[in-house]
Protein backbone atom coordinates (compact mmCIF):
# COMPACT_ATOMS: atom_id res chain seq x y z
CA UNK A 1 0.00 0.00 0.00
CA UNK A 2 1.22 3.58 -0.55
CA UNK A 3 1.17 6.12 2.22
CA UNK A 4 -0.44 9.43 0.73
CA UNK A 5 2.22 12.51 1.43
CA UNK A 6 0.43 15.52 2.75
CA UNK A 7 2.10 18.62 1.91
CA UNK A 8 1.42 22.60 0.13
CA UNK A 9 2.37 21.86 -4.12
CA UNK A 10 4.16 24.39 -5.87
CA UNK A 11 1.32 26.56 -7.48
CA UNK A 12 -0.04 26.73 -3.21
CA UNK A 13 3.38 28.22 -2.12
CA UNK A 14 3.28 30.36 -4.91
CA UNK A 15 -0.01 32.10 -4.21
CA UNK A 16 0.93 32.35 -0.19
CA UNK A 17 3.65 34.42 -1.32
CA UNK A 18 2.60 36.79 -3.76
CA UNK A 19 -0.64 37.01 -1.09
CA UNK A 20 2.41 37.65 1.75
CA UNK A 21 4.12 40.11 -0.95
CA UNK A 22 1.19 42.42 -1.30
CA UNK A 23 0.62 42.41 2.57
CA UNK A 24 4.37 43.47 3.51
CA UNK A 25 3.82 46.42 0.42
CA UNK A 26 0.79 47.65 2.06
CA UNK A 27 2.08 47.02 5.68
CA UNK A 28 5.41 49.18 4.38
CA UNK A 29 3.63 51.67 2.99
CA UNK A 30 1.34 52.70 5.54
CA UNK A 31 4.66 52.95 7.83
CA UNK A 32 6.33 55.21 5.17
CA UNK A 33 2.64 57.38 4.71
CA UNK A 34 2.61 57.46 8.67
CA UNK A 35 6.45 58.79 8.86
CA UNK A 36 5.51 61.55 6.19
CA UNK A 37 2.84 62.41 8.49
CA UNK A 38 4.62 62.37 11.42
CA UNK A 39 7.44 64.75 10.28
CA UNK A 40 4.96 67.23 9.00
CA UNK A 41 3.25 67.55 12.01
CA UNK A 42 6.15 68.07 13.81
CA UNK A 43 7.78 70.85 11.51
CA UNK A 44 4.51 72.41 12.00
CA UNK A 45 4.48 72.10 15.76
CA UNK A 46 7.51 73.45 15.60
CA UNK A 47 6.29 76.92 13.63
CA UNK A 48 3.78 77.06 15.70
CA UNK A 49 6.00 76.90 19.29
CA UNK A 50 8.31 79.79 17.77
CA UNK A 51 5.52 81.80 16.65
CA UNK A 52 3.78 81.63 20.14
CA UNK A 53 6.99 82.62 21.78
CA UNK A 54 7.82 85.25 19.69
CA UNK A 55 4.77 86.75 19.61
CA UNK A 56 4.10 86.81 23.30
CA UNK A 57 7.36 87.98 23.74
CA UNK A 58 6.70 90.92 21.52
CA UNK A 59 3.53 91.81 22.39
CA UNK A 60 4.23 92.02 26.31
CA UNK A 61 7.41 94.16 25.16
CA UNK A 62 5.09 96.25 22.49
CA UNK A 63 2.44 97.07 25.11
CA UNK A 64 4.69 98.28 27.42
CA UNK A 65 6.13 100.43 24.59
CA UNK A 66 9.38 98.59 24.46
CA UNK A 67 9.31 96.86 20.86
CA UNK A 68 12.35 99.31 19.86
CA UNK A 69 14.06 96.65 22.55
CA UNK A 70 13.93 93.84 19.95
CA UNK A 71 14.91 93.31 16.11
CA UNK A 72 15.62 90.45 13.40
CA UNK A 73 18.90 89.98 13.29
CA UNK A 74 21.19 87.58 10.44
CA UNK A 75 22.88 84.31 12.28
CA UNK A 76 25.28 82.96 10.42
CA UNK A 77 26.16 79.03 11.72
CA UNK A 78 28.77 76.87 9.97
CA UNK A 79 28.74 73.19 10.35
CA UNK A 80 30.37 70.32 8.12
CA UNK A 81 27.50 70.90 5.42
CA UNK A 82 28.56 74.21 5.00
CA UNK A 83 27.33 78.14 6.40
CA UNK A 84 23.27 78.31 7.28
CA UNK A 85 21.89 81.65 7.59
CA UNK A 86 18.83 82.07 10.26
CA UNK A 87 17.21 85.12 11.17
CA UNK A 88 16.98 85.56 14.49
CA UNK A 89 14.56 87.75 16.98
CA UNK A 90 16.69 89.43 19.91
CA UNK A 91 16.31 91.51 22.45
CA UNK A 92 18.84 94.18 21.56
CA UNK A 93 19.25 95.39 25.21
CA UNK A 94 20.68 92.33 26.88
CA UNK A 95 22.47 91.35 23.41
CA UNK A 96 20.55 87.92 23.80
CA UNK A 97 18.62 86.09 20.72
CA UNK A 98 15.03 85.20 22.42
CA UNK A 99 14.19 82.49 19.24
CA UNK A 100 15.28 81.54 15.27
CA UNK A 101 12.34 82.51 13.53
CA UNK A 102 13.55 81.13 10.17
CA UNK A 103 16.27 79.97 7.77
CA UNK A 104 17.50 82.01 4.68
CA UNK A 105 19.97 81.92 1.59
CA UNK A 106 21.54 84.69 2.80
CA UNK A 107 22.41 87.20 5.61
CA UNK A 108 20.60 89.71 3.52
CA UNK A 109 17.19 88.49 3.48
CA UNK A 110 16.06 88.99 7.09
CA UNK A 111 13.66 91.64 7.43
CA UNK A 112 12.91 94.36 9.69
CA UNK A 113 11.03 93.77 12.91
CA UNK A 114 8.26 96.58 12.56
CA UNK A 115 7.49 99.74 11.59
CA UNK A 116 5.24 102.72 13.22
CA UNK A 117 1.56 102.35 12.35
CA UNK A 118 1.15 105.80 11.18
CA UNK A 119 -0.94 105.89 14.51
CA UNK A 120 1.32 106.94 16.86
CA UNK A 121 0.10 104.07 19.40
CA UNK A 122 0.66 101.41 16.98
CA UNK A 123 3.24 99.37 15.53
CA UNK A 124 3.42 96.46 12.77
CA UNK A 125 5.13 93.64 13.77
CA UNK A 126 6.40 91.21 10.68
CA UNK A 127 8.05 88.08 11.46
CA UNK A 128 9.20 85.40 8.60
CA UNK A 129 8.82 81.84 9.78
CA UNK A 130 9.73 78.46 8.76
CA UNK A 131 12.18 77.98 5.66
CA UNK A 132 12.34 80.83 3.51
CA UNK A 133 15.07 79.64 1.57
CA UNK A 134 14.71 79.35 -2.61
CA UNK A 135 14.42 76.49 -4.42
CA UNK A 136 14.27 74.35 -0.60
CA UNK A 137 10.17 73.43 -0.64
CA UNK A 138 10.29 76.21 1.45
CA UNK A 139 7.52 76.48 3.90
CA UNK A 140 8.19 79.86 4.62
CA UNK A 141 5.42 82.04 6.11
CA UNK A 142 5.22 85.68 6.87
CA UNK A 143 3.04 86.34 9.97
CA UNK A 144 2.02 90.48 10.41
CA UNK A 145 0.30 91.88 13.21
CA UNK A 146 -0.21 94.92 15.27
CA UNK A 147 0.60 95.83 18.68
CA UNK A 148 -0.24 98.74 20.55
CA UNK A 149 1.32 100.75 23.32
CA UNK A 150 -0.92 100.38 26.28
CA UNK A 151 0.16 103.87 27.75
CA UNK A 152 -0.36 105.88 24.49
CA UNK A 153 -3.83 104.03 24.24
CA UNK A 154 -5.06 105.06 27.47
CA UNK A 155 -3.58 109.01 27.23
CA UNK A 156 -5.08 109.67 23.41
CA UNK A 157 -8.33 108.21 24.70
CA UNK A 158 -8.76 110.45 27.69
CA UNK A 159 -10.87 113.50 27.30
CA UNK A 160 -9.06 116.72 27.53
CA UNK A 161 -10.12 119.18 30.27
Amino acid sequence: MRQRQGGFTLVELMVAMAIGTVIILGAGQLFLTTFQTFQTVDKVSRKQETLIFAVSTLAEAGRKGNIGNYAIVPDERSSDNGTRHYCVLQDEDQNQPVVDLAQVDDATACSTLSEPDGDGVSHIVTLPIGDCREGARATCDKITFTISERDKVITSQEPSS
